[in-house]
């Protein structure tokens, strides 16, 4: 049977085995802990390894893949997560050697994942993207104080530190000695800034009506295989969160400019760009690259496009499965998060009644539960249940 490796196991890691295994493609699964890690659980993973605090450790990792070297020689590793495609870039060269990797090298990917060196870039090749202040003292800061809007965004160049440390993405910020205590104290007084923080324009507009995604898969000789976008109908959380619900369209204006940023970056293999448009100028404009998998895949997958099946046989079986179309207006739904961000915070969103059932009563891909594939979501929803009797019984 064939295989490929994929780095966690969480709800997005669980989409991609589930794409390939219908493939007749097996996952061999390599996670942290159990909590949430629900594709181990899956019929199409043939192996498991429980490998504790692996991306805080990166040199158990690379010894159980050196370890497991020769009998895994020749097997594509996927990563599902922002840790996972720093350590591959990072150890490429020495992971090639027995692996196939598809992340780019550290170079791109540094240049990607820093959203500072992103937006830089991005301006040189004429892409527009938000205002962003990047004060490196307090007199610098203090010299910013009548040239920022109020809110803005206080969020870190480096998200996937960030996130791992905290438990949201970024601060709203609403006045100037908000912004001066909260920046001073996440660089350490301008001492040490580990996240590499800016100060962020806000863009005028719900998310669900402006933000867009373009995804796309470009093979290793520079040709666009396939491509899609899609709107966040809601997040997770409501706000500055990941998508929920997401649904498939095509959208005006952010194709070609994609394909121009990624042609000025260089980049081959999977991505996703994430665009909003800005009424102010009639503009969109980028907000970040992710260079892996995306937690929606599933809806691509429904959509016609098998972005893990493209990669897999561009990278593995040297062919090319081209796709010239998807459908459109089909959602992809989190079960679990959709249900619960409804009942907490439908009143922050102010949606209508119809506009939380409509998902459910068009074509939609569920995120997780596959009646032929049921323990995943069984495990899922018995975590979530034990989880809130434990507090309830607190």
């Amino acid at each position: 049977m064939e295989k490929v490796i994929i780095l966690t196991a969480r709800e997005l890691g669980y989409q991609v085995v589930r794409a390939l295994g219908k493939q007749g493609i097996g996952s061999i699964v390599i996670y942290g802990h159990e909590r949430d890690e629900i594709a181990q659980y899956s019929r199409y993973a043939v192996e498991s390894h429980k490998l504790p605090r692996f991306f805080d450790e990166t040199g158990l990792l690379m010894d159980l893949l050196m370890r497991k070297a020769d009998k895994w020689r020749g097997t594509m590793i996927i990563p599902t997560g922002d840790h996972g495609v720093k350590f591959l870039a990072d150890n490429r060269d020495s992971l090639s050697d027995h692996y196939i990797v598809p992340t780019p090298g550290p170079g791109l990917i540094d240049t990607i994942v820093n959203k500072k060196s992103l937006y830089a870039l991005a301006r040189d090749i004429g892409i527009a993207v938000p205002g962003i202040h990047c004060p490196r003292s307090m007199d610098e800061l203090n010299m910013l104080k009548g040239n920022i809007t109020f809110p803005c965004l206080l969020k870190p160049g480096l998200g996937h530190l960030f996130s791992s440390r905290f438990d949201f993405k970024m601060m709203e910020i609403y006045n100037f000695d908000d912004l001066v205590r909260n920046y001073r104290n996440l660089t350490r007084d301008f001492t040490h800034d580990e996240f590499n923080m800016m100060i962020c324009d806000i863009i005028p507009g719900p998310d669900s009506k402006q933000m867009v995604q373009y995804v796309s898969y470009i093979d290793q000789s520079g040709e666009l295989l396939a491509s899609m976008t899609s709107r966040k109908m809601r997040q997770d959380p409501p706000r500055y969160g990941q998508g929920r619900i997401a649904k498939s369209e095509k959208v005006a204006g952010v194709d070609e400019q994609s394909r121009k940023l990624l042609n000025g970056l260089g980049y081959r293999g999977f991505s996703e760009i994430e665009w909003k448009y800005d009424p102010r100028d009639g503009i969109y404009k980028l907000i970040e690259i992710n260079p892996r998998f995306i937690f929606y895949i599933g809806l691509c997958v429904a959509c016609g496009i098998n972005f893990p099946y493209i990669q897999y046989a561009d990278l593995v079986l040297n062919k090319k499965v081209r796709m010239d179309s998807f459908r459109e207006n089909v959602y992809w739904i989190h079960e679990y998060k959709d249900v619960l961000h409804t009942v907490l915070n439908h009143r922050m969103e102010t949606l209508s009644f119809w506009d939380y059932v409509r998902p459910y009563l068009g074509k939609k891909s569920l995120a997780i539960l596959d009646l032929k594939d049921m323990r995943p979501f069984y495990e899922q929803w018995r975590q979530h249940v034990t989880n809130m009797l434990r507090k309830w019984g607190s």
